[in-house]
């Protein structure tokens, strides 16, 4: 092989690599994706907003840690995983699901809108290593255990109008994330009632120290997921 042959060839090798690059995905952590948006976060969670436009791709995204999805929308979306086929399927406002994504379970994965509407999800990544629960089940009117994990329980309640729902002497962290627009009135320990008007994917903490009241004061049902996660 001559030397033109050779520079020939080594420029060949160079234009496939660069065809290489820039057909890699992009991958980052989750909470670092540009849809997945950071709304809250303590020592235990995360709580990312999700939000895909008809005909966005988000980028290829790196899941790891146990996370509560937490439906809002009925979108049909596309996914794949990092060099697997893409799948579609339809996601069901209100779902709740809990998936283990911690190692050796990473999910490197891309999303896409392939509906006419949003999709919007909550993603409530997991972020502490506690784990287990002293006490039984919160067990309250209106109130179903939905998931039941070492890391996290998942609650659904659904307050009627006029209906309300009372912690006496609460004791654990809940968080409470509305999957319903209403109107609601809520009462702290020492501190007074609040109004409050909700959209889907609002949330507001639950702590441990003293009674808490929750009251539908608008004109239709209004659904809650309530998250309770192990005391530190």
């Amino acid at each position: 092989m001559n030397q033109k042959d050779t520079r020939w060839q080594r420029f060949n090798l160079m234009l496939v690599f660069f065809f290489l690059v820039l057909r890699a995905p992009a991958q980052v952590m989750v909470h670092e994706e540009p849809r997945h948006h950071p709304v809250f976060q303590n020592k235990q969670i995360r709580i990312l907003d999700v939000l895909i436009p008809p005909g966005d791709t988000s980028l290829y995204h790196l899941h790891h840690t146990p996370s509560v999805f937490i439906f809002l929308s009925s979108t049909t979306v596309g996914s794949q995983l990092k060099d697997a086929a893409p799948t579609s399927s339809t996601t069901v406002n209100g779902r709740l699901l809990f998936e283990d994504l911690a190692a050796p379970h990473l999910r490197v994965h891309r999303v896409w809108n392939m509906d006419t509407v949003n999709l919007h999800v909550l993603d409530v990544e997991l972020i502490s290593n506690d784990q287990g629960f002293i006490m039984e089940p919160l067990s309250h009117t209106g109130l179903a255990l939905a998931i039941d994990t070492a890391w996290v329980r998942v609650y659904t309640l659904k307050l009627e109008k006029g209906e309300q729902f009372i912690l006496n002497n609460n004791t654990r962290t809940l968080l409470a994330i509305t999957l319903d627009s209403g109107l609601i009135n809520t009462q702290k320990a020492k501190k007074g009632a609040a109004l409050k008007k909700m959209v889907p994917g609002n949330f507001f903490e639950i702590k441990g120290n003293g009674t808490f009241y929750l009251k539908n004061a608008g004109s239709e049902a209004v659904q809650f997921a309530l998250l309770e996660m192990p005391r530190q």
